[in-house]
């Protein structure tokens, strides 16, 4: 008799190394809100081209509005850069050492320079919730017809989709157009779709930070993103 079960370990799904985030310290002052283009030129100028087509540029996600202090909603306004903030690029294996490159250096982010620090390494999760603040779409596209085209595209990708909801909308200027995006939350994916969601990301303009998704902690608090 050949008899084979298999153990908690071989059960459970175990996230492929080859992609991950690296999350750099970093020291400044302040940045203006609507920094994703500049960034994306900044880093530019330090990373070659055939690098920044492949990796993913999270951002640097600055204070929100809270304690009785409110954000500026103007897009010119500054907010101060703290020092728990980082610069979060998502990688290939492949091109981890050459992104680490910026390590040491300044960039010049529009109109501030922030210093680069040392990064560390952040695994992509198998969470079945997951969230993206940016994916880009037609300033006049229906919310119902964005669903459709990210379903369609999630299924393109092998992905089953039964639950996603859209969040707020943006806005990012470049050097010659405005770009518009729609926040969306995606549940109850299984781990492997979960990580091949985070691995490939949905549509364009990964160095501006859109298509790119984060775990998010549930359904439950789904509502939040709408506010």
């Amino acid at each position: 008799m050949f008899w084979h079960e298999e153990s908690d370990d071989e059960q459970e799904y175990r996230v492929p190394d080859d992609v991950f985030d690296l999350l750099f310290r970093l020291r400044g002052t302040s940045l203006d809100i609507d920094h994703a283009y500049a960034l994306s030129q900044a880093l530019q100028r330090h990373l070659g081209a055939d690098t920044c087509a492949r990796i993913g540029v999270h951002g640097i996600h600055l204070a929100g509005s809270g304690n009785g202090w409110n954000r500026p909603e103007e897009i010119d306004a500054e907010l101060p850069l703290s020092r728990r903030a980082r610069l979060v690029i998502r990688v290939h294996r492949d091109d981890s050492e050459a992104v680490t490159q910026i390590t040491d250096q300044t960039l010049q982010v529009g109109r501030q320079a922030v210093d680069v620090g040392q990064s560390s390494v952040r695994k992509l999760s198998s969470l079945g919730t997951v969230y993206a603040r940016a994916i880009r779409c037609q300033q006049d596209q229906s919310e119902e017809d964005f669903l459709q085209q990210v379903a369609d595209e999630l299924a393109r990708m092998e992905i089953n989709v039964s639950k996603m909801i859209c969040g707020k909308t943006g806005a990012i200027r470049t050097g010659n157009e405005t770009v518009f995006t729609r926040a969306l939350l995606v549940a109850d994916l299984k781990p492997e779709e979960s990580v091949r969601l985070q691995q490939r990301g949905i549509g364009d303009g990964r160095m501006l930070g859109c298509g790119l998704f984060v775990p998010h902690k549930g359904i439950a608090a789904v509502y939040d993103i709408q506010e």
